[in-house]
């Protein structure tokens, strides 16, 4: 699916019809599973349900979180940050073709948000360029392809999720509501990864270290995305409450199966 995903946002190059069934199958049946029966009705509705559940991640003192933060070995480290180098090394390019799908109004968070991604356009700031550093400092290739064969089906979710909420998705609401959510919760959720970092000595730590800083704004630009899909009529508050809860598992589980793969390689080579 990444593959054709790729190829599609580069060479135009169609994806197969059953591609699109198992995307459809999968995106589906895992909104249904996690969303629930109730789903808001209006803005206010969907900002309380929003704060509760940021609120609840926030105080959710997951073991995972903590070992990464306080435990994890330099090995296990590299292998978590090769788990998400696929993400890392494309970040935020496919959010270009969102911005057609959006009011004019409603295209400006987003605008604002990918000025930060990339780096107000100094190539060294963008956050695929910082990425790149940090799996240079930790002897990891830069090349794409290589991550194809050597990272798990959990993070090739995480990305294929973004592509789907992007291009495929039958309403941009659902993006609207990941990507507030993301943006409200990776301030903190990142501050494993930066003490993580500090306690191994790795220096090229600006991928986290700038994401902790800059999404506190993103996360109010996110808000502004919502209200201003809201004020056109654009905004479907149940589906940006599915993209939230779709979103969060779909992270959860990438992030979940990162660890735990880094924990059992570096138990069998140890």
């Amino acid at each position: 699916m990444y593959i054709a995903n790729r190829a599609q946002t580069k060479r135009l190059t169609p994806v197969e019809d059953r591609l699109l069934a198992f995307e459809r199958d999968w995106t589906s049946s895992t909104i249904s599973r996690v969303s629930p029966c109730d789903l808001p009705v209006d803005l206010d509705e969907l900002k309380q349900r929003l704060a509760a559940l940021i609120k609840q991640d926030e105080e959710d003192d997951a073991e995972s979180v903590r070992y990464v933060a306080e435990q994890m070995s330099l090995e296990e480290f590299r292998i978590l940050v090769q788990e998400f180098a696929a993400d890392g090394l494309t970040e935020a390019q496919v959010f270009y073709y969102l911005m057609p799908r959006l009011s004019l109004e409603a295209q400006m968070p987003v605008l604002r948000m990918l000025v930060d991604e990339f780096g107000s356009g100094n190539l060294q700031r963008s956050h695929t360029a910082l990425y790149i550093k940090l799996l240079e400092e930790l002897g990891l290739p830069s090349d794409l392809n290589y991550y194809i064969d050597n990272v798990s089906p959990a993070a090739f979710a995480f990305v294929n999720m973004f592509y789907w909420l992007t291009v495929r998705a039958d309403d941009p609401s659902y993006f609207a509501g990941v990507i507030t959510y993301f943006e409200s919760i990776i301030p903190l959720f990142f501050l494993c990864y930066t003490r993580a970092c500090e306690r191994l000595g790795v220096s090229a730590h600006h991928y986290y270290s700038e994401h902790v800083h800059i999404d506190v704004f993103h996360a109010i630009e996110g808000h502004r995305l919502l209200r201003a899909m809201d004020k056109s009529g654009q905004l479907d508050c149940a589906k940006a409450w599915q993209g939230v809860c779709f979103g969060r598992e779909i992270t959860t589980q990438a992030f979940e199966a990162a660890v735990s793969k880094a924990r059992h390689y570096a138990r069998e080579y140890s």
